[in-house]
Formats: structure tokens, C-alpha cells, sequence
């Protein structure tokens, strides 16, 4: 999503917070804390103060994205910060600013741990430091009250690059002197010489004098500007969700009812769902019974009289059947019989059964002559039992008994 499409919530100079409607030029309604704004249309992107947000600058190699989130992760925890993250999101977010010779451009937005309970917000999309939804001048130092806080900012290419709170408002001109020098000469040595090219001073507390005097003192142009409209081309598509803990949880609980009532109600539509379809299927079966039972009763008498049909032609299935005529049979036994060793003494037809015997050279040969019973296409119709073979001298006698399947 762009900005131009979201609600911001930031912090005015005092301890209010003004809310910018979707592609407003001005902000014409505040609110005493974030938990009030839980009436402005969502998405609600919350830009934090100083206070609760820290921003670091840093240089680091130029490498892929999965080792460099590693960098950045050493560098802030040896700086002293406690990471999290979950599956809501986490508190710290990084942004790629540019390129400088074989190194990046990082600025990382860090949540003050712990949180200001009084921001943390569960209608929030988002967070993210204030100044990052600015129109910063290219190349200037901002000086900027939020919230009684004076805090300078730093910028490359017109994006926060650095914040840090510096004094309580308003400042001594010393002290704003002594803070612009030395965030100058740390700024230059990181970014390189003469990316200072001037001064921004943010508000309404500044005089002209005063930009006068730094402007002389500091060797650099001082402008006052009224205040720093949010920048509503920013892209905030590809930002990873940057969220207090406590935002994180209650997000989390949430989803996890929302899941449960999501579960509760699919439920309840399946089982009413399954309770008219199996209603639905009983009077279905409930029809089709009574439907089958009346087809029943009106042909349960030609029924009757094409069983008794059958039965009658099963009894004469032995005289009209060719295929269980005895010759027939016996024409299938020799047609199966080898050449020589085999001698058939007796072959019997009875109804559904046959009654083999005979004799052969040996066993095996008798064996297999029953096994080719059961591959011929005609004999194959019984089941044939065919007890050992009885072996006198050089002669095994056998008998093998076949019934219709």
C-alpha cells in the first residue's frame, strides 16, 4: 500500500497527536493518545516520536538480503537492543537507502523497550518512526520538536536516515550549535564529505533571528520551515509489520478468536449442512423403498414363474448343454492327453459331476495331467480334486473328481 491510501497518527510539537486523512494536504483533527483513534478509517499507520522510536544509520558491506538482515541483527544487539519477532511481526524494521562504492546505505527504526504502554494500539496496521513519513529536505539537518522533545534527523536522498533526541524545547543556541557540529562531522565521516548542505529548523518556536545567527556561526544556510508534510508517494508495499509486543499479543489473541469463531460458525454450517442433506437422503431412501416394494409386488408372481422356468432348465441343462455332454467331455480329456504314458479305465458323467480314473507311467505324469484339466477352457468350468497317485511297480494309478463350479 502508499500512503496516499492510509490514516497517519502523528505526533504533534505538544503532547497531542494530529491525524492525516487519506491524500490530505493538512491535518485538521487531533487526539490526546493513539487509543483514541480508534474511530479513523483503517488501514491506521502510527508514526512514533524520538521517544519511542530510535532510528540508527549504518554503512555496512554490500551482500544479499538474508546474510545482511544477519549484519543488522549483530549490529543492533551489540549495540545493546533486545530484538523480537513473531508471527505478527517484530520491533525493529530495516530500510535500504542506496549504494556507496561497495558498501549500503541502512537506516533501522528500533522500538524503545519497553514500550510506552499509553501508545501501544491494537487497531494499528503498523508503526514506524515519524520522520520516515516526511518530505525531508535533501541534504539538510532537520531540528524538530515532538511531544516537548527536540530531535535531529538526518536524511539521504530525502530519507530518514538517522534521529536522535538532543535537549529539552526550547534549546539554547549553544546547545543547538554544539548538536548541529558534531551530527555534521559524524554524518560526513559516515556519508561522505559535503552531504550537509544545509539547516532545517521545524516549526513554529523558531525566529528568523535565530536562523540568522546559526546561519553565521555554523557556515551553513538556516531555513525555518512551518512543518514537514508526509511524503504520499511513499511505498509502503515490501515493509515487514513493526509492532510493540504488547500490539503483537493482543493481534495474536485476536486472530485467535477470530479463527475459533470462524471454526465455530463453518461447524455449525456443516453439521446443519449434514443435517439436511441426511435428511434429505432418509426420505430419498424412504421414497425409493416404498417404490422398490410396490415394483416388487407387481412382479413378484412373473418372478415366481421365471425361477420355476429356471430351475426347470437347469435340470435339463445336461441334455441341452453340448458343452457337458459326456462325449463332449471325453472328447476334451483326449484332446488334452499326451501322446503316450497315460491310460484312461474309467470316465463317468453324473449331473454336475465327472468321475476319472486311469493309470499312468508315474506320478508326475499323472500330476500334471489333472494340472492341464484346470487350463483347458471347458474343463477349467469344475473344480477338480485328485487325491495322490497309488504307484504298483511302474504303473500310478489315479482318479480325479471334477464338480460344476
Amino acid at each position: 500500500m502508499s500512503l496516499a491510501a492510509t490514516t497517519l497518527l502523528l505526533p504533534a510539537p505538544d503532547a497531542s497527536w494530529r491525524v492525516w486523512k487519506p491524500r490530505a494536504t493538512s491535518s485538521a483533527e487531533t487526539v490526546e493518545s493513539p487509543a483514541e483513534a480508534k474511530h479513523v478509517s483503517k488501514p491506521l499507520l502510527i508514526g512514533l516520536p524520538a521517544s519511542a522510536c530510535r532510528t540508527l544509520g549504518l554503512i555496512l558491506p554490500q551482500t544479499d538480503t538474508e546474510l545482511l538482515e544477519q549484519i543488522i541483527a549483530t549490529q543492533l544487539e551489540r549495540r545493546g537492543f533486545k530484538l523480537e519477532q513473531d508471527a505478527m511481526g517484530r520491533n525493529y524494521r530495516w530500510h535500504l537507502l542506496g549504494q556507496q562504492g561497495g558498501h549500503v546505505i541502512i537506516s533501522v527504526d528500533v522500538l524503545a523497550d519497553p514500550f510506552p504502554e499509553a501508545l501501544a494500539a491494537s487497531h494499528a496496521s503498523d508503526y514506524t518512526a515519524a520522520l520516515r513519513l516526511a518530505q525531508l529536505p535533501a541534504g539538510h539537518l532537520v531540528i524538530i520538536e515532538e511531544q516537548g522533545d527536540l530531535v535531529l534527523a538526518a536524511s539521504h536522498q530525502s530519507k530518514l536516515y538517522h534521529s536522535h533526541i538532543f535537549a529539552k524545547a526550547p534549546a539554547t543556541e549553544e546547545a543547538l550549535t554544539l548538536e548541529i557540529t558534531l551530527a555534521r562531522l559524524t554524518l560526513e565521516s559516515e556519508l561522505g564529505s559535503d552531504t550537509i548542505e544545509g539547516v532545517a529548523l521545524v516549526g513554529a518556536n523558531f525566529d528568523r533571528g535565530l536562523s540568522t545567527r546559526l546561519s553565521s556561526v555554523l557556515d551553513l544556510p538556516v531555513r525555518i520551515l512551518a512543518d514537514l508534510p508526509p511524503n504520499s508517494a511513499l511505498e509502503t508495499r515490501t515493509w515487514t509489520r513493526l509492532l510493540p509486543s504488547e500490539v503483537r499479543t493482543a493481534l495474536g489473541a485476536s486472530n485467535q478468536r477470530s479463527k475459533l469463531i470462524r471454526v465455530l460458525v463453518l461447524g455449525g454450517l456443516l453439521y446443519a449442512s449434514l443435517a439436511f442433506l441426511g435428511f434429505a437422503y432418509l426420505h430419498f431412501q424412504e421414497q425409493r423403498a416404498e417404490k422398490l416394494e410396490a415394483e416388487v409386488d407387481a412382479t413378484s408372481e412373473p418372478a415366481s414363474a421365471v425361477r420355476k422356468a429356471n430351475e426347470r432348465w437347469k435340470v435339463l441343462a445336461p441334455a441341452i448343454e453340448p458343452q457337458r455332454y459326456p462325449l463332449y467331455l471325453l472328447g476334451e480329456i483326449n484332446r488334452i492327453m499326451p501322446a503316450s504314458g497315460i491310460v484312461i479305465r474309467k470316465f463317468e458323467v453324473k449331473g454336475n459331476e465327472i468321475d476319472l480314473r486311469g493309470e499312468a507311467r508315474d506320478a508326475q505324469l499323472a500330476f500334471q495331467f489333472i494340472e492341464d484339466f484346470k487350463k483347458n477352457r471347458v474343463l477349467s468350468r469344475y473344480e477338480w480334486t485328485n487325491p495322490r497317485p497309488e504307484v504298483k511297480g511302474t504303473i500310478a494309478s489315479f482318479r480325479a473328481q471334477g464338480k460344476l463350479r
